[in-house]
């Protein structure tokens, strides 16, 4: 269940990706914004601390916000952050973030996929597990790799909720179960 936190994050993302959508350029780039806009904040404690302190009025905020993103992010990302000053919900902005990731693939027609495997695979190995997995899902994909030495060998694959875990580890761990519960 979603807290109120990411719903009101979900709805300010709705209305920003409806402004987005009218030009496909200014679209994706807000995606950028909004991660730089946040990890801008979040690397740099002192910026945090002054958009979090309740002495700095919201026009020392929006000016502050002005002068670091001015000509770094789209016209929208800053009205945005203008709008988040001064209803004080600069704290939805990773919520925002994420829900405007969502939408935007939605839109797209574009799922995220984490594979994680045991080791390297070949560019070629992964074009074939991509190509193979937009043929099953018939959707773009969009797959993130990690590596997991622990696996001991093969892979777990997480696509939303859904986890294909093909790892040596996996396996073990099922017979480790079958053989305990006997």
């Amino acid at each position: 269940m979603k807290s109120t936190h990411d719903l009101v994050g979900e709805r300010y993302a709705k209305a920003l990706i409806e402004l987005a959508l009218t030009n496909e350029l200014v679209s994706n780039s807000i995606a950028t914004d909004l991660v730089f806009i946040n990890k801008t904040i979040n690397d740099n404690p002192d910026l945090k601390n002054s958009l979090n302190h309740p002495s700095y009025s919201a026009t020392q905020k929006r000016a502050l916000l002005k002068e670091i993103f001015m000509g770094q992010v789209q016209e929208l990302s800053l009205r945005l952050l203008d709008l988040l000053v001064n209803r004080r919900r600069l704290g939805l902005l990773p919520a925002i973030e994420y829900s405007y990731r969502k939408l935007l693939n939605e839109k797209h027609n574009v799922v995220t996929a984490q594979l994680t495997s045991s080791e390297e695979l070949s560019e070629s190995n992964l074009a074939d597990i991509k190509a193979r997995l937009n043929e099953y899902l018939g959707k773009n994909l969009s797959l993130e790799t990690t590596i997991d030495p622990a696996l001991i060998a093969g892979f777990i694959l997480r696509i939303g909720d859904q986890v294909i875990d093909g790892s040596l580890k996996g396996r073990l761990n099922n017979i480790e179960k079958v053989l305990l519960s006997v």
